[in-house]
């Protein structure tokens, strides 16, 4: 097969919608801090049309994709890695839902709605297909398996403006219980058996997103900062530090479009320790929160530089060996 053959939209990545997760959960945190404050909306507006756009960029690829060559798809969505990126579709409309939200109540409403029935059959297509068929073994588990369950805590985040309240807990029932069964089966992976591949090794960042969304989407639905949450922020702050004591292997890595996965559950986080902040106050989360905000903003300009650069190079949309 030619090199051109190798090449073109019909390889495009389906990991690439981590990226409007990623500058999603950048254009929640803008937001926040516009809110405490008191600066206008501009900033963070902005960022969500460049989200929005490249939503916009990928769906329609992805349904190119899925007319001309459905077979790719299919063999993406059979796939132990790739698969699980299907869920960064739903996740974007749902972070854009929220996003939409203080912009256009009935934008962010049928926007989080497609999401929302996006994820609740992507879990249940997810879910049956480890269920019943059995290829998949534990070498192939990784933390990119999170990303399907994690949708589920993203749920509420718009849904508690939209949905009744049980939709909500059900959605985040499903997420944190699979989390933990999830966590259980990465210790185990990580702990008795070889090392992910090096492509895979930004995707620890994962495990941020359980407890970083869930504790914004627990507080949302119960407006209580009680044991659990404390629970969930603790668990959360201590991954986040767990991760930053090792920064200097993830970043001796080569670039691949697997760093998105640096993006949202750091802003996943980030945003739970500035709502955290604003609860009980104190100077050294202050701290910490300008400090993950600034790394916030520094990351994603250079993994967006990068993609971009990949793009340039036509090195994105690239066949795999």
């Amino acid at each position: 097969m030619s090199e051109a053959q190798e090449k073109g939209i019909r390889y495009f990545p389906i990991a690439l919608f981590a990226s409007v997760m990623g500058v999603s959960g950048l254009a929640m945190s803008m937001r926040l801090v516009e809110n405490i404050y008191g600066w206008n909306n501009v900033t963070s507006n902005t960022i969500v049309v460049i989200a929005t756009l490249m939503f916009l960029a990928n769906i329609i690829i992805f349904f190119y994709r899925l007319v001309k060559f459905p077979e790719d798809v299919k063999q993406d969505f059979n796939h132990p890695v790739k698969m699980n990126f299907f869920g960064a579709i739903s996740i974007s409309l749902l972070l854009l839902g929220t996003l939409y939200f203080d912009m256009h109540a009935g934008l962010s409403f049928y926007t989080w709605l497609i999401g929302a029935l996006v994820q609740f059959f992507l879990t249940l297509a997810i879910l049956s297909k480890l269920i019943w068929k059995h290829e998949f073994q534990l070498g192939h588990f990784n933390p990119a398996w999170f990303i399907p369950i994690v949708g589920n805590i993203v749920v509420p985040l718009a849904g508690v403006h939209h949905a009744a309240m049980w939709i909500n807990w059900m959605f985040f029932g499903i997420g944190i219980v699979f989390s933990v069964i999830y966590y259980t089966i990465f210790i185990h992976r990580i702990y008795f058996s070889p090392p992910f591949p090096v492509k895979l090794m930004p995707t620890y960042f994962i495990l941020l997103a359980p407890p970083g969304i869930g504790f914004i989407a627990y507080i949302k639905m119960t407006g209580e900062y009680d044991m659990f949450a404390y629970v969930l922020i603790g668990f959360a702050l201590y991954l986040g530090f767990l991760f930053l004591f090792q920064l200097h292997r993830f970043f001796t890595i080569p670039f691949f479009v697997s760093w998105w996965a640096f993006i949202f559950p750091s802003a996943a986080v980030t945003n739970a320790v500035i709502h955290f902040q604003q609860h009980i106050g104190g100077t050294v989360l202050e701290i910490i929160c300008h400090l993950q905000v600034g790394g916030l903003i520094t990351l994603t300009v250079y993994v967006f530089y990068k993609t971009v650069e990949l793009l340039l190079k036509q090195k994105l949309c690239v066949k795999e060996g």
